[in-house]
Parts: C-alpha cells; structure tokens; sequence
C-alpha cells in the first residue's frame, strides 16, 4: 500500500493590529498531499515563531471551497491541545486535524480548497493569521 507524503504548501500571513505582539508563521504543512476527502488523521502542521507568551487561548480553522464560498466549516481548537503548552517565545509548532464532513461534498476529480487558521487576541485583534489554499480528492 502506497502512502502519501505531506507537503509543505504556499501561505500567507494575515495582517494583524499589532505587529510586535503576533506569531509569525513560517511554514505550513499538509499531511497527507494531496489530501484525499475521508482521510483518517489528516493534519495541517503549522510551524511559527512568537517572541511573547501566549496565555491560554484558541484556534480558530476555517475551510471552505475555492472559488466558491461552498460547504464551510468551522472548527475551534484549545491552544494546548494543538501545541505544547506554555507557549514561551520562540519556535512553536501547531498541529491540527483536518476536519471536512463526507456529507455536503460532491466531488468527482480533484477540488481546492481555502483555510484560514486564526488565532483570536483582545477584541478584533487577532495574535496569529494565515490563509492558504489546498487540494482534496474526490472519494474513491
């Protein structure tokens, strides 16, 4: 049996209110690549540096597809469960699990998809932003 191996994909760093006080994302990882639609521990890793620590606080995924706003999903992880907790400055790294429902997908080929992973501070400032765009391959 034939496994597919993660790839690193191409990111962008959202603007944030306070410069001085964000995580900069550095890379992201999808695993597996593709991504195949029903894919059992698939994961988004997603490396970064912060030069704060970061109290307790969550992750925000939101994945849709592209370029149609079609079958959005909103997930929301506690920060210690997807990194190492405390988070001093430094390196860290996030892993969280791809979640995209078998039902409300009519894929046949291949489809991409976009996601936004946030991380909320105070008020409308977000401490983390990254979007980045990803394939998924229809059920076999």
């Amino acid at each position: 049996m034939l496994t597919a191996l993660g790839a690193f994909v191409n990111f962008t760093n959202c603007a944030v209110a306070n410069s001085e006080r964000r995580v900069n994302v550095t890379s992201v990882r999808i695993n597996p690549y593709p991504l195949g639609l029903g894919d059992a521990g698939a994961t988004f890793t997603i490396t970064a540096t912060t030069a704060f620590n970061i109290a307790a606080t969550d992750m925000v995924l939101n994945t849709f597809s592209y370029p149609l706003v079609l079958n959005t999903v909103r997930k929301t992880y506690s920060l210690c469960n997807v990194t190492a907790c405390p988070v001093t400055p430094g390196p860290v790294v996030f892993v969280l699990p791809i979640f995209i429902p078998r039902s409300g997908y009519r894929l046949t080929k291949q489809s991409e998809y976009f996601a936004a992973v946030r991380m909320p501070g105070t008020g409308i400032n977000d401490i983390m932003c990254v979007t980045f765009r990803y394939p998924i391959l229809g059920w076999t």
